[in-house]
């Protein structure tokens, strides 16, 4: 118990140091949790939002499987995203210290707090990466039942 625990944690912390690369824009800009990031307010003013996700299917639970079977589930997770209406921006969620290779990711523009969740948990993942209208970036583990309040 406690090897998965600690397993967890360190997890966490590759999910704390990683950058969040968005792609799809003109001008392509990193997401660092915790950091305000000036270009995410404007993607979300230029979109009417005040939210947004950074959000993967590749490697459910953290397990590493094939690229058909990743290429195949991120194109779900964006029909599903598209169909609830928000916009999709490209990214990818890169190690720093190349340790893993980058994971393709999209920026879902205008998605709810509680929608993103559901939607990282019916995917697979472990955590996902939120930002409300401070713009500021914060991970979401995906493993901790929300608090309430």
């Amino acid at each position: 118990m406690g090897h998965d625990s600690c397993e967890g944690e360190d997890l966490l912390a590759t999910y704390l140091a990683a950058h969040y690369k968005v792609t799809g824009t003109a001008k392509p800009f990193v997401l660092r949790v915790g950091h305000r990031s000036a270009e995410l307010a404007s993607v979300h003013l230029a979109n009417g939002a005040k939210c947004s996700a950074f959000i993967t299917a590749w490697n459910p639970r953290s397990v590493v499987r094939s690229e058909a079977d990743n290429r195949a589930s991120q194109k779900r997770l964006e029909s599903d995203l598209a169909a609830i209406g928000v916009t999709l921006v490209a990214g990818i969620g890169e190690d720093p210290a190349r340790l893993w290779p980058g994971e393709p990711s999209v920026l879902a523009v205008g998605i709810s707090r509680s929608e993103a969740e559901r939607v990282g948990r019916e995917f697979g993942q472990r955590a996902i990466v939120w930002s409300g209208e401070s713009a500021i970036p914060e991970l979401i583990d995906l493993a901790v039942p929300r608090r309430s309040g």
